[in-house]
């Protein structure tokens, strides 16, 4: 190992990185990235890997804090993956969202003005819809909770803040109820026990909850007990599932078998209803979502006669929320249930002008090339939208585009493609989609000069 590995040197942060690591210059120039160091903090930090360019350090003493530093709400924050600026004043968390933005814009020689403010929350916390929990099992019985960052340890939770507190409920009942049926979590390396994740969903306007648990076999002798005990003490659980998957994205295709109730929860949106299974993409605040959708519909000043494309459209929550807006809307979705979804939920709306095809967003559009849009809504997922669609967006010249991201990286790079081929940036809106955290959600105005 390199000598100058672990000695110590006294820095002050000049900035953070995109995910809040703090930034700092050693004397000779070079950059080291320290983890919980705030912008203006004085650190005394020892440097854990030095590569040719740049390196990692902590923090062994801080010596000047910064005045927006908090305590962490949780207890948890410095072992779990889950929360990244929770030790961060809220202010400051949303002036660091649009600075990114603001640097976006600078990168793609526009200007920065046209970032407008963030839209924030009131109470920056239990807004978590939706919680992929994981299960281990430990020595007083099963643990679960969110990986630790960058590993596959399980953080057994006491306590969480961007959970909804009734979601946390659940799942402290949940892990009482296992221990009590002696019902052990999934051991990877022993390939003993069964619990290996579940996913928590919650209705905010309609008080619902379903569970999809992952198990590591087809069926487990208590399941039926287990159920019973989990519903009876907790009503608002509505339907429960179980899947023996290796694969626990929304992408995967394994049957999910109903152990009780339903497979999925209503909720509503900009006065539609919305039914969300088990696997449907649908974001994770519902507060914020409301926020982020009326700010495309307002940047996109939709008429009756507009014929729109809902690109990327999940189960359908942006088309159908602007389909009384507009003459048609189309939405593309490359996920087949979720495609089953929106016509299930515009069917429910009495929604008749919204269309879904299922497919890549790039071969779908190829079709449609002839016909004439207005408008196009975008909101791609993290790795952003496809070169091929946007050279076919580019193609068909359609006249306004609203692109919803959660990635200011993968924005970037799209959004220099489309100033090139003469689109023009008229507006852009952060939105603090996931409080607590290093995410960014924005949605961007452009319009074909």
């Amino acid at each position: 190992m390199n000598e100058e590995v672990n000695q110590n040197y006294i820095v002050k942060a000049i900035d953070l990185t995109h995910d809040a690591l703090g930034v700092v210059r050693l004397e000779d120039g070079y950059t080291v990235f320290v983890e919980d160091l705030l912008k203006g903090e004085t650190a005394k930090i020892e440097i854990t890997d030095r590569k040719k360019k740049y390196g990692f350090g902590k923090v062994v003493e801080l010596i000047e804090k910064s005045p927006y530093r908090l305590a962490p709400k949780c207890k948890h924050f410095y072992e779990c993956g889950g929360c990244g600026l929770m030790h961060m004043d809220y202010d400051v968390q949303l002036a660091f969202k649009k600075y990114r933005l603001d640097l976006m814009m600078k990168k793609l020689n526009q200007d920065s003005n046209l970032v407008d403010d963030i839209i924030c929350m009131v109470n920056p916390y239990y807004y978590r819809n939706k919680v992929e929990i994981k299960f281990a099992q430990g020595k007083k019985g099963i643990e679960a909770g969110f990986f630790r960052a960058k590993s596959h340890h399980v953080v057994d939770l006491d306590e969480c803040h961007i959970m909804s507190k009734k979601s946390f409920e659940v799942l402290t009942l949940i892990k009482n109820i296992a221990n009590e049926l002696a019902i052990k979590a999934y051991d990877n390396d022993t390939t003993e026990g069964i619990l290996k994740s579940c996913v928590i969903r919650e209705s905010n306007k309609n008080k619902e909850i379903v569970l999809l648990f992952n198990i590591a076999k087809d069926s487990f002798e208590q399941e039926d007990l287990f159920a019973k005990k989990i519903v009876t003490k907790y009503p608002m659980v509505k339907g429960i599932g179980l899947v023996n998957s290796l694969d626990e994205s929304t992408f995967s295709t394994d049957e999910i078998r109903i152990l009780f109730g339903k497979s999925f929860i209503t909720e509503e949106l900009l006065g539609n209803v919305f039914e969300i299974g088990f696997r449907s993409f649908f974001q994770v605040n519902t507060v914020q979502t409301e926020r982020l959708y009326k700010k495309a519909i307002e940047y996109a000043e939709l008429t009756k006669k507009d014929r729109v494309i809902d690109a990327y459209c999940g189960i359908g929550t942006i088309a159908l929320s602007i389909a009384k807006n507009v003459y048609k809307v189309f939405g593309i979705e490359v996920i087949e249930p979720a495609i089953i979804d929106a016509k299930r939920n515009a069917e429910l709306n009495g929604i008749k002008n919204a269309f879904f095809e299922v497919g890549d967003a790039e071969t779908v559009i190829h079709k449609w090339k002839k016909y004439k849009f207005d408008t196009i809504i975008i909101d791609p997922p993290r790795k952003g939208a496809e070169k091929v669609f946007i050279d076919a967006l580019i193609d068909m010249k359609i006249p306004k585009i609203v692109y919803i991201s959660c990635n200011p990286a993968t924005l970037t790079r799209d959004l220099e493609y489309l100033l090139d081929a003469g689109y023009k940036i008229e507006a852009v809106t952060p939105v603090d989609m996931f409080p607590q955290t290093t995410h960014v959600e924005s949605v961007t105005l452009l319009e074909l000069k």
